[in-house]
């Protein structure tokens, strides 16, 4: 079952005048190319931006005069589209082409490309080194090493395959895949794509002006600048095709990225604000003959070796000295060439010292039972300290420590030492672990949703449904993966945050389910429990942002891994959605949907499924015994006052308690901020302490030997 997640269907689509070098096509066989000529249907800046930039120029030929040129290194990414193919096959060209691409652009813009021995010698005096080294990125965006080459399957962007129009590129492709313009010049390697009818062969966007009234020109902004060109037009190596196969359609593009002209100035005998090119007609394309006069240029006629000209690959050969002041003026004032100058994205990154932190799969126990603990640290630990007061063993220096075993009653401190190259760091949780004695009230609410951390999210939309619930492919189960620790473990019941919920009225009901993971490579296999939800209960649950409770009669005994998740149908009126985090706010993502042919998928899965790494809003709660009856209507506390401010009474009825109680307050997202064990009381009359607690709403969870009860309140300052 093919599943594209179209996740960017009301993306601003920027309309741009940029330059765009074309190539023609066989009309009547779109996989064949027929590359005639280049051609281009290049914007054209208006005087404004000449206005500008004419005095920088002078200013700028002023300071070079002074020994004040400077070199100027630009960092680059190459992002590669490609259809899932393997790296060096088809649209996914190797790493050999993007390099053979990076060295004719450090050859063209430093004039040491060896065709400048055969420029007309009328010309050669003018060939300019324009100062501008081209390096491939090390340091991607989030601070992590990258070989500068960013390949991208154009699948998981949406539904669009080849010929791509120019539009959905500048409107979409860029947008969801562009690096910070202000660190690196993007470089997008695309596979077929056209324009007004022409096939182009790469297009640029021109460099921004300085923010002053009347400048109208659209020019590069932080979703699309940048240059793109066609994968058989990059490069001089592998999968390149003729005339274009010398890399010089980068060389023409940056060149426009740079703030140069066509050298015919866009028009008949144009103007391209270069005084040492000479006036031409229109374009060359091919590879003329010297010398080619129009304009009455004679007796030497067009510079056609000139890169913003458009002969073919072989005949471009030079870049002039009013090119190159153009350059370097622009690289010196327009905004986003002046922060790229200084990007140090070339250089690898700097790796911090760790920030330690880590979790726990459960922290109340019962005496006898383990914990597994979790390594959160950032910056790349490599090292690892921790200290267990109070377990078994004591301490460990793996990273995720396993099966710590707490043997005794009581509250335990945590830490843990954080090590890499450049230093460490302690993080110690106090009072992190209750061990309660053998025989009492010991239960836990496990989830993979970090509701302190974690974004709630619900992917889709009314036109084809909800990647977490009902949706137009007909899922027809939504589970999360858990990891049960410790033994003589059960599944009392579960809370579900739902997002989205209606009822058509009629009664209808999902069915809450428990599987275990005798499947094949661990997959949901049998259940091994279940329960009624109605959707009526999801309605209301969705409409107040609240927690839904599922209780399991009798509690499911569990161990090990198993999935807990819901079963439903495609009633009319009925639709329900889970909440779940934002994609890739956990590592290894823990949500999985069972298709229409009975088999199981995670979200994560790349070529068929989402490709998203999620969790869902759904929290088990686990005990270490059997046979309670949780949530009995008959079970019914109440609190006063509510609203509260310091202090929240709990009316526990007496024939519901007999001894002592445990209380928690889980935020509306289900994360646990504070836990309390009260002592029996005769009158049933119990205080919890909730001076702490910001202003908002919260979910009160009570515990007695006799059952579970959960009631929402408010905390008004």
């Amino acid at each position: 079952m093919k599943k594209r997640l179209f996740l960017v269907g009301c993306l601003l689509s920027f309309s741009l005048i940029s330059s765009a070098q074309q190539r023609l096509a066989n009309p009547n066989n779109l996989m064949q190319k027929e590359i005639t000529k280049r051609t281009c249907g290049s914007g054209v800046m208006d005087a404004d931006y000449e206005n500008w930039l004419q005095p920088l120029i002078l200013q700028q030929a002023q300071n070079s005069n002074k020994g004040a040129a400077t070199v100027f290194n630009i960092p680059v990414v190459f992002h590669v589209l490609h259809n899932g193919v393997n790296v060096g096959v088809g649209l996914n060209i190797s790493d050999a082409q993007i390099l053979s691409q990076l060295a004719v652009l450090n050859e063209d813009f430093r004039k040491l490309n060896a065709d400048t021995a055969t420029i007309q010698s009328v010309f050669a005096g003018v060939a300019a080194d324009c100062e501008i080294n081209f390096c491939l990125a090390q340091t991607d965006p989030q601070g992590g090493l990258t070989t500068g080459i960013d390949r991208i399957n154009y699948t998981t962007l949406g539904p669009t395959t080849p010929p791509f129009q120019k539009s959905y590129i500048d409107g979409t492709i860029k947008p969801n895949t562009i690096w910070n313009t202000n660190n690196y010049l993007n470089i997008w390697v695309v596979p077929d794509y056209n324009d007004n009818g022409f096939d182009i062969l790469g297009h640029a966007t021109f460099p921004a002006g300085s923010g002053l009234s009347g400048l109208s020109a659209p020019f590069g902004t932080p979703t699309t600048d940048g240059v793109v060109i066609w994968y058989k037009s990059c490069g001089r190596v592998g999968n390149v095709q003729f005339p274009y196969h010398k890399g010089r359609t980068a060389t023409h593009e940056i060149g426009h990225w740079l703030g140069l002209r066509h050298i015919w100035g866009d028009a008949n005998c144009g103007n391209d604000f270069c005084s040492d090119t000479p006036t031409q007609q229109s374009a060359n394309f091919g590879c003329v003959a010297y010398p080619h006069v129009t304009c009455g240029n004679g007796p030497n006629g067009d510079m056609f070796m000139d890169f913003m000209d458009y002969g073919d690959d072989l005949c471009l050969k030079m870049f002039t000295a009013n090119q190159k002041a153009r350059i370097q003026t622009v690289m010196s004032n327009s905004p986003m060439r002046v922060a790229l100058s200084q990007s140090t994205t070339c250089n690898p990154p700097v790796v911090a010292a760790p920030v330690a932190d880590f979790s726990a799969s459960s922290t109340t126990i019962t005496a006898g039972g383990t914990i597994n603990f979790t390594d959160l640290s950032t910056n790349v630990p490599t090292g690892w300290a921790w200290t267990f007061t109070g377990g078994n063993p004591a301490s460990s220096s793996v990273q995720n420590p396993t099966n710590i075993l707490y043997a005794n009653p009581g509250t335990y401190t945590v830490s843990l030492v954080a090590t890499n190259g450049t230093g460490s760091d302690t993080e110690t949780k106090t009072s992190y672990i209750t061990v309660n004695p053998t025989g009492t009230l010991s239960c836990d609410t496990i989830t993979n949703f970090d509701g302190l951390k974690h974004t709630p999210s619900i992917i889709g939309s009314n036109g084809w449904g909800y990647v977490s619930g009902q949706n137009n492919y007909l899922d027809i189960a939504k589970a999360d993966k858990y990891t049960i620790v410790g033994a003589n473990q059960t599944i009392d019941g579960a809370y579900f945050v739902f997002g989205i919920g209606s009822s058509s009225g009629t009664g209808q009901t999902a069915t809450v389910t428990v599987w275990d993971d005798n499947g094949v490579s661990g997959l949901p296999n049998t259940a091994l429990g279940t329960a009624t939800l109605s959707y009526d209960s999801i309605a209301a649950g969705a409409l107040a942002g609240a927690l839904t409770w599922v209780d399991f009669v009798p509690n499911i005994a569990v161990s090990g891994d198993v999935y807990v998740g819901i079963q439903f149908g495609y009633n009319p009126g009925d639709t329900l959605a889970i909440v779940h985090c934002e994609d890739a706010e956990i590592a290894v993502g823990t949500a999985w949907e069972k298709w229409t042919d009975n088999t199981w998928h995670p979200y994560s899965e790349p070529s068929t499924g989402w490709d998203i790494e999620v969790a869902h809003l759904i929290l088990p709660v686990i005990c270490p015994f059997v046979g309670v009856q949780e949530n009995s209507p008959s079970f019914k506390m109440n609190l006063f006052p509510n609203p509260a401010n310091t202090n929240l009474n709990v009316v526990i009825p007496n024939q519901m308690s007999s001894g002592n109680l445990e209380v928690r307050v889980l935020t509306t997202l289900g994360a646990n901020i504070l836990t309390d064990k009260l002592n029996f009381v005769q009158n049933g009359i119990y205080k919890v302490d909730v001076s702490s607690l910001s202003q908002g709403f919260y979910f009160l969870e009570v515990i007695t030997e006799y059952g579970r009860q959960i009631e929402k309140f408010q905390i008004s300052k």
